[in-house]
């Protein structure tokens, strides 16, 4: 527990945000592809649709690297790793209701 004690505060909470980047598009910065330039808003006349996934997974490796990086080691022995399955599995239930819109 004490080796990957960050790895997993690092693994949780960049999954808890990308979860959350995802769901209220959230990015760091937009790829717009057909003008190969990156804007860190929407660019108004633009030739196509930005790409959001390089920035949804910036914001979470920023957020779970700070994450690592602040929490306390005490706080992170005391988690149980039999329950720290118990989140992602709630973050794919929320991103398959969240998807579902396509199918219904």
């Amino acid at each position: 527990m004490k080796t990957y004690g960050r790895l997993m505060i690092f693994s949780l909470v960049a999954c808890i945000a990308y979860t959350l980047a995802y769901y209220f598009e959230w990015s760091l910065f937009q790829y717009y592809f057909a003008e190969n330039s990156i804007g860190f808003w929407e660019q108004a006349g633009a030739s196509g649709p930005p790409i959001l996934w390089y920035g949804w997974l910036a914001t979470a490796v920023l957020a779970g690297a700070a994450a690592a990086a602040a929490i306390p080691r005490r706080w992170i022995a005391r988690l149980l790793p039999d329950l720290l399955w118990l989140v992602p599995v709630v973050l794919i239930f929320a991103a398959l209701m969240y998807e579902r819109r396509w199918f219904m």
